[in-house]
Formats: structure tokens, sequence, C-alpha cells
């Protein structure tokens, strides 16, 4: 019930709130026209009659009410933007400014579940926590933003890249599987880190990728634990490579995993 008020509430909010010139303009006629009929019919109701011809009667409405409708209009408005902010704050990992989990699990799913379609592409830093144990955790978020930087660069503005973890990091990317080489090259490249001290070189980040594509049927749940065990072989295999869960089931009954674009070779932290 409560949820019910809050989604009726926002709705409420965002049908009245203005959002531009003409459409503010077009609202206020909407509302001063409303209380003009309500200001007629009450004083017939109650009257049996109308006192004052239309013409007064409606500018006597209008300077009466529009300073209380513009007060609400602004409010109301102010209302929707704080609204939207608080969303953003809700979805954005704060580091980043990526997408965070929650958000992550919400659009990919919501995209599956229309489309059966894409990959699930989860990316994890190499060494990472080696690197917060000898920079610092200042270290460690320059790197996490280097990694983010990188994902933004490689993927598709239509695409989602999101941050799920510490330093984890999750994609659904709709693209043909012939792409997926390439993606995976430009993404477990060497990210060069510049840090506090000058005197080091930059730290050499590399990345792991498990992919797993999209089947109809599967919830994104299923399809995210496939990627997650691609990326678990990723790991073992030494780091710094893209490792892909194929459909195919062997003669064994397990489903082998492929390196799409060779071995990358992986880089110092």
């Amino acid at each position: 019930m409560v949820t019910a008020s809050k989604t009726l509430a926002t709705r409420m909010i965002r049908a009245t709130a203005p959002k531009g010139g003409l459409d503010s303009f077009l609202k206020f006629c909407g509302f001063i026209a409303v209380i003009h009929t309500v200001s007629i019919t009450a004083e017939f109701l109650l009257t049996g009659q109308l006192h004052m011809d239309h013409v007064m009667r409606f500018w006597v409405t209008f300077f009466t009410a529009a300073p209380f409708v513009g007060l609400t209009f602004y409010a109301v408005h102010r209302s929707w933007l704080l609204h939207k902010q608080l969303v953003a704050m809700a979805s954005t990992d704060v580091l980043t400014g990526l997408m965070n989990r929650r958000a992550f699990v919400a659009e990919a799913a919501r995209r599956l579940s229309s489309q059966d379609r894409g990959f699930i592409l989860l990316v994890d830093a190499d060494h990472f926590k080696r690197i917060n144990d000898s920079f610092g955790h200042a270290v460690g978020d320059q790197c996490l933003r280097a990694i983010a930087d990188r994902l933004r660069a490689v993927t598709p503005e239509a695409d989602i890249v999101a941050r799920i973890g510490g330093e984890e990091f999750g994609l659904h990317v709709d693209c043909a599987p012939d792409d997926i080489p390439a993606l995976g090259a430009h993404i477990c490249a060497t990210i060069h880190v510049d840090h506090s001290d000058a005197v080091a070189a930059p730290l050499q980040v590399t990345l792991s990728v498990g992919v797993a594509q999209a089947r109809p049927g599967d919830t994104l749940e299923q399809t995210m634990h496939r990627a997650d065990h691609a990326l678990y072989r990723a790991k073992q295999a030494g780091r710094a490579r893209i490792m892909v869960w194929r459909a195919e089931v062997s003669e064994a009954g397990e489903m082998p995993l492929g390196d799409f674009g060779g071995r990358i070779s992986p880089a110092v932290c």
C-alpha cells in the first residue's frame, strides 16, 4: 500500500512538473482554466446565479490564483529535480561514475527479458590486492577510475557498463559473436596508471574477462554465473585474457571454454 502511494505520488509529480517553456505555459494556462471553472461552478451551486461577467471573473481568478499556481509549479519542479538526483545517486557508483550493481542488475535483466540476446562480461582487475597493499587505497582508487575510463572508451554508448564489486565490473553488450575478440583485446590491453610516486614507473594494470552469451529463457543470474565461471578460468589460465563460456556441450557433458583472440601477455602490476 505504501509503495503504491509512493508510485502514484511520483507519477503525479512527473506529470505536473514543468519541462520547458512551452510545457510550463500550457500547464499554467490549464491550471488557471480549471480554477476558473471551479470558481464559476462553486458560485452557481452556492448562490444559484453568477454575479460577475465572464471577463471580470476571469481576471479576478487569474490575479488571485496565478501567484499560488506559480509557487506550486516551482515546488513541483524542484521536487522532480530532487527526485531525479536521488534516483541517479541510488544507481551510480560514486568513485567511478558508472552504474552500481543494483542498477546493472535491474537494467541488464530488463534487456535480457525483452531481447534474449547479447553478452554478459565480467571484468576483474588482476592482482588488485597487491596494488592496495603496496601503494595504498588512494592509488587503488586511481586504478579503478582508469579501468572505468577504459571500459567506457571501448564499449558502445548504448551498452551497459557498471562497477558491481570492489574491483569487479559488469558489462552487457549487444554485438555479434565475431565482435567479442576485438572487444576483449581492447579491454585486456595493459592500462598504465600514473600515481603519487613520481619516481616510480606507472603501474601496469591488466584485466581478466569472463564472457557468457545470453540464451533464451535464461535469467541474468544464470548468465552471470556462466560468465563468472569463465572469469575463474581466465584467472586460472594466467590472467590478462578473455575466456568465453561456450554453449556447445561436449561429449562429456561439460561446457568447454574457448579463448577468443588467443593469449594476451600478462603485465606486472
